[in-house]
């Protein structure tokens, strides 16, 4: 627990005590060992990014990835320490957990719908892996909010993911450059390849490269929702050099682009729109000096790259894919208005039948209005938790943060309306992950200011 510490001899509240994880490990009464949230969520994020997406536990299926399981087992963390406790952590209440437990709610009255209902053996098999998807997100969500404490603790895992994402980056980039897939080689035991990963695709007269994730778009969104962390620890790290600090950012950059998604383009878009506005003047005209340079590199070195990627935009009425989105309509206001309040059931609507490529039109279907709007408003609730633990503090690293993770979730949450991302592992698993970095965040700031008995700590939080 927090002890509340005297004013100092300035009048300020002292520096912020070092507080306790919520989460260790008893070795068989030996004492607490020091192993906590952030080593499970390392874990999660190295197994989530560097294993290629289609690499699962074949008794599983499509869903049986690695990371889906270290998701299941925080679940289980989580649940074993909530009975472990001699206090609550479920108290104050917080709005990201609120939320996600609305969410899961709102699911399992979805599968309830599903099973009621004539069901044959693929969708009920759809239903029961949309369940485990669920429960593996809500794990992360919670072992992530409540077991991070402190932001060093916080930015460990975060530290991890934009290694990971600048490493899967230079594998697109070498994907794109030498046009071989790589990671179709690689060869894990006790996993098997779910389907044909070949991460080469070809678009306007280019390699799309798609890393390890299963498609180039799901690549393009994972970096486009890694690049505000990337810039985060560019900006703050001061102590480290400049190679180090930046060259996450510029190759998760260069990879964004020969992804050749409009999904991508528009995610690294909204996190810019977030992220901009929170910088200082001298800062925000270097960023646009940078980004046309940026432009015009890519002009420069890949010939027609530019005109290829503003065409995904203004020639998107010719475009395929976009017309295959438009033509879905119909279709799935046919089967959202046979079960409006909460759909079908999850994950029932199998690719076979139709690929949306719209997320919140996939809700709509199998978790009808209640399980859409419950959705939406946990992305909602973690981009204003963001914002407001922003004001929580007066720690430029802590409020830096804070902007960097919104941006994050709000560029997955715009995203989310041009594919389907939860069939996508890697797109949906960071996603939640953010939403719970959030929480962590909050939890830490308010913390902290019931400590100084205000809104504006005076010391770096650790």
């Amino acid at each position: 627990m927090t002890e509340r510490r005297p004013p100092a001899a300035d009048g300020s509240a002292g520096p912020i005590p070092r507080q306790r994880p919520a989460f260790v490990v008893d070795a068989f009464g030996a004492g607490p060992v020091r192993v906590d949230a952030a080593w499970l969520l390392a874990v999660f994020v190295a197994l989530l990014l560097l294993i290629p997406a289609n690499l699962t536990i074949a008794a599983l299926g499509s869903i049986g990835t690695p990371a889906l399981i270290v998701g299941l087992f925080a679940l289980l963390w989580w649940l074993g320490s909530q009975m472990n406790r001699t206090t609550s952590t479920l108290t104050p209440a917080q709005p990201i957990r609120r939320a996600m437990f609305c969410f899961t709610i709102a699911v399992l009255f979805s599968y309830v719908a599903a099973t009621v209902r004539p069901l044959d053996g693929f969708e009920l098999n759809g239903a029961d892996r949309g369940l485990l998807l669920i429960a593996s997100w809500l794990g992360i969500v919670l072992l992530t909010s409540d077991g991070l404490v402190g932001i060093a603790r916080l930015e460990a895992p975060l530290r991890l993911l934009v290694l990971f994402g600048a490493v899967v980056a230079v594998v697109g980039i070498a994907q794109f450059l030498t046009r071989i897939p790589f990671v179709d080689v690689i060869q894990i035991p006790g996993l098997t390849p779910n389907n044909e990963l070949t991460s080469i695709y070809n678009r306007s007269g280019f390699t799309r490269a798609a890393g390890t994730s299963t498609h180039p778009i799901e690549f393009g969104v994972v970096l486009s929702m890694i690049l505000p962390i990337a810039l985060h620890f560019a900006f703050a790290d001061t102590h480290r050099n400049h190679l180090a600090r930046w060259l996450p950012v510029a190759v998760i950059a260069f990879a964004v682009p020969i992804t050749i998604s409009r999904s991508a383009l528009v995610g690294v878009a909204v996190a810019l729109l977030v992220l901009i506005p929170s910088w200082s003047v001298q800062r925000r005209r270097i960023s646009y000096v940078v980004i046309a340079a940026g432009i015009l590199a890519i002009f420069v070195t890949i010939p027609g790259m530019v005109g290829s990627l503003t065409k995904l935009f203004t020639g998107i009425s010719e475009d395929g894919s976009a017309r295959s989105r438009t033509d879905s309509y119909s279709l799935a206001l046919d089967f959202i208005s046979r079960s409006p309040i909460f759909g079908r059931g999850i994950s029932t609507f199998l690719p076979e039948y139709r690929i949306l490529d719209n997320q919140y039109l996939g809700l709509l279907i199998e978790v009808g209005v209640v399980g859409t709007l419950a959705a939406a408003g946990l992305f909602l609730v973690a981009i204003v938790s963001a914002v407001r633990s922003r004001r929580l503090t007066q720690d430029p690293k802590a409020r830096s943060l804070a902007q960097s993770l919104a941006a994050m979730v709000a560029a997955g949450a715009c995203t989310f309306a041009t594919f389907d991302a939860f069939g996508f592992p890697q797109a949906s698993g960071l996603m939640f992950l953010g939403i719970g970095c959030i929480g962590a965040l909050s939890n830490t700031l308010r913390r902290n200011a019931d400590s100084t008995g205000g809104l504006r700590p005076v010391a770096p939080l650790a």
